[in-house]
């Protein structure tokens, strides 16, 4: 009877897996990366982790994800989605379950229309997300510059993450070469639905660059991006890793977010994880803590803003559900 359960339960893992191979490729990448820390050691750590630091974790990641919020209400506002700012930083909570299926971050489009009748279209609100995505990416990179006079050898990836983002916004800024990139995307039967979205885009995302909302998207997503690297410095504390500096652990964290965003991967799970234990080796911390102090960033940053988004969820939707009146009460009223 066991070995039958076990049999079904692996098939069903197995069939899961085929369905979703990237979860898979994900999943495979976390499981060598336990292996390799040695799960004995990894787990030792963990249950030594300061819970002080964990209780001042808390509040410094939903403090982000209302960073991100602000940010992203003044992109709405210029593109005429005129809603109050504490909807926006709740969209933004809300879409935080989605993160973990590919291109999550525009699972935003469908919770605003949950929220609010703002009689955009799906191209135009997803160019708000696309633009403050991009600026994000690239006030990661910010820390990576006065870093390369240190460690030459980071100097190829900066150019290549320039040259990268560089590319993205000449096609979203030169007509010619959207249009083809569209013919390309369109090339995909499922994609094709999207057509009319996909050719908003554009001239949504052009019209984003006003002063008032780069100033206004800049400014609330810098302070995002700080919050971000305070919070992987206390993961690190949090585990016992005290010898890394706040600098350091700025520029291994930039690495590994952009590298990893470029993976496959959703939110680059697996990838992150890698690529943080590496960069802590390097410095001398030993495998274990730097596993750890990844999988505790990824706990607070994705695994509890999940579940907070989770409730804030269903929270809209059951305020977005139309009232009905019971038949009684409507026969009375009659």
């Amino acid at each position: 009877m066991i070995k039958a359960w076990v049999w079904m339960a692996g098939r069903r893992v197995g069939d899961f897996l085929r369905a979703n191979w990237i979860w898979g490729l994900a999943i495979a990448g976390l499981t060598a990366l336990v292996l390799v820390v040695n799960p004995e050691k990894l787990g030792h750590v963990m249950g030594q982790v300061r819970i002080s630091i964990l209780l001042l974790m808390a509040p410094v990641t939903v403090g982000i994800v209302i960073l991100r919020g602000i940010g992203w209400w003044f992109a709405l506002r210029r593109i005429g989605v005129n809603i109050p700012v504490l909807r926006a930083v709740a969209v933004v909570i809300a879409s935080k379950p989605m993160v973990f299926l590919p291109a999550g971050d525009l699972g935003r489009v469908a919770v605003l229309e949950e929220v609010e009748r703002h009689g955009r279209g799906g191209g135009e609100v997803a160019a708000t997300i696309a633009f403050q995505e991009i600026g994000f990416l690239l006030l990661m990179l910010v820390p990576l510059v006065p870093a390369v006079f240190i460690q030459p050898a980071l100097a190829p990836l900066l150019l290549f993450l320039i040259l990268l983002y560089g590319g993205i916004l000449t096609v979203l800024g030169w007509e010619p070469a959207y249009e083809r990139a569209v013919a390309l995307v369109e090339l995909i039967p499922f994609l094709r639905r999207f057509d009319t979205d996909l050719r908003r885009i554009r001239g949504a995302f052009l019209r984003l660059f006003s002063r008032r909302t780069l100033l206004g998207v800049g400014v609330f997503d810098a302070l995002g991006v700080a919050l971000t690297f305070v919070l992987f410095e206390l993961a690190l504390h949090a585990v016992g890793v005290d010898a890394v500096g706040l600098l350091q652990a700025t520029v291994i964290y930039a690495v590994a977010y952009v590298v990893s965003g470029l993976t496959m991967t959703p939110v680059g799970f697996g990838a992150y994880e890698g690529i943080i234990t590496g960069f802590m080796v390097l410095q001398g911390v030993p495998p274990s803590e730097g596993a750890a102090a990844a999988l505790l960033y990824r706990g607070f940053n994705d695994v509890l803003m999940a579940v907070l988004g989770l409730g804030v969820l269903l929270a809209i939707r059951r305020r977005a559900e139309p009232r009905t009146v019971p038949a009684e009460l409507a026969a009375q009223h009659d």
